[in-house]
């Protein structure tokens, strides 16, 4: 770990001057946080490993929370022109019988409580909005070395040229370099022991909210996503990360909701369009948490770099947009780089800390279904109490960022 100097951190302006950020990682993190900086007059270069944001076409969805951070970012209007808004989610059996109706809580005025849309529409207008406000974003551009100095980190990157930032910030995902590079190997991804399979389908005749179809150790979502397509995610406790080749993948997958689905004719007409799709994504689960603080001196992590979980509350991505804009409000403060610092994990440490351990909970809630004992557990908590915890969910993710 590098020397720091807390002094000349204390004696920092986080607002007076105009802050030259580096930010490592052009996904949904990265760019959120781009904009929300360049809001408030900071100078942002933005560099990403890949050489485009091409991304399987799948979706994500966003809760009332991120949908808050989002209208702060400028983009709410462009997310729900392409975005679909569900008015709840169902859930069933591999029978196809019907279990419990769950909401994603009241709307926010013209926030939604939910939108899903697709990845690759978000991360092109967050690109859009990012240049359009002055920042420089690179691709296929990677952190060679960082210094850091009493007054900025010196950075060269992979091509060769360098330049000199008041902070670098590494939303760079699971795998982030920032995090192992600067804060350690122990901090590297924890294998969650499941996986998941993910494509775009037709969307189903007559399927206009999210439904959830509960299988033994594993389930299914249909969601839509616009007025004739939908995404399929098929969720399912699997040890060790075995690697498949690509042509294969459509059959795995649909082999894998066969197996949850047994002989059930429910949803099957969508399930075996699977073996037809393209863009199947095959995702080993993995955790990570970064203890306090998320920094060290002038380089910080945010976003999945910091805590990534499973998606099982549907806010991993929210909680990294969350980290942007909080940051962005910390630094636009009259108070020190130090205290923005303190400040932001103040603010960012006990809420992603509540929505992490809650989502692996949920997580482990769902695989344990495998015996038939379990299966019939499973089902009949999600009859009589899985309301109660979805509202438990709904409350947390509304509460104030």
């Amino acid at each position: 770990m590098p020397d720091t100097d807390l002094d000349q951190l204390r004696r920092e302006p986080g607002r007076g001057k105009q802050l030259k950020i580096l930010v490592v990682g052009a996904g949904l993190g990265g760019l959120s946080a781009a904009i929300a900086l360049t809001q408030i007059g900071a100078q942002v270069d933005v560099i990403e490993i890949k050489p485009d944001n091409s991304v399987p076409g799948v979706g994500f969805g966003l809760r009332l929370n991120g949908m808050r951070a989002v209208r702060e970012l400028g983009l709410l209007e462009q997310c729900l022109a392409f975005g679909t808004k569900p008015s709840g989610l169902t859930y069933y059996d591999n029978r196809g019988r019907h279990l419990s109706d769950l909401s994603y809580g009241p709307d926010d005025g013209d926030v939604p409580s939910i939108l899903v849309m697709s990845r690759i529409g978000y991360l092109d207008v967050a690109t859009a909005r990012a240049q359009e406000l002055g920042c420089d974003i690179r691709m296929g551009t990677t952190v060679a070395s960082l210094e850091q100095k009493p007054e900025n980190v010196a950075v060269t990157f992979s091509s060769g040229d360098s330049a000199e930032y008041d902070l670098v910030v590494g939303f760079d995902g699971i795998n982030s370099q920032i995090r192992h590079e600067y804060f350690g190997a122990r901090y590297d991804p924890t294998p969650a022991g499941g996986v998941a399979w993910r494509c775009p389908l037709p969307l189903a005749d007559g399927l206009t909210d999210t439904t959830f179809l509960q299988g033994h150790g594993g389930k299914i979502v249909f969601s839509p996503l616009s007025s004739d397509m939908m995404y399929m995610v098929l969720t399912v406790a699997e040890e060790g990360r075995p690697r498949y080749d690509p042509a294969e993948m459509p059959r795995i997958m649909y082999d894998r909701a066969r197996a949850l689905m047994g002989d059930s004719e429910f949803m099957a007409e969508s399930i075996v369009q699977v073996l037809q799709s393209t863009s199947v994504a095959y995702t080993p689960y993995s955790t990570v948490w970064v203890p306090y603080p998320w920094f060290r001196g002038r380089v910080m992590i945010g976003g999945d770099a910091a805590h990534t979980m499973p998606p099982y509350l549907g806010s991993g991505a929210a909680m990294a947009i969350e980290d942007g804009v909080v940051l962005a409000q910390e630094l636009a403060k009259d108070h020190s780089l130090l205290d923005a610092q303190l400040m932001f994990m103040a603010r960012r440490l006990p809420r992603a800390r509540a929505v992490h351990e809650r989502s692996i909970e949920s997580m482990l809630e769902e695989f344990d279904s495998v015996t038939p004992e379990a299966f019939q557990r499973r089902l009949q908590f999600l009859r009589d109490l899985e309301p109660i915890a979805n509202e438990y969910s709904n409350r947390l993710l509304a509460l104030p960022y």
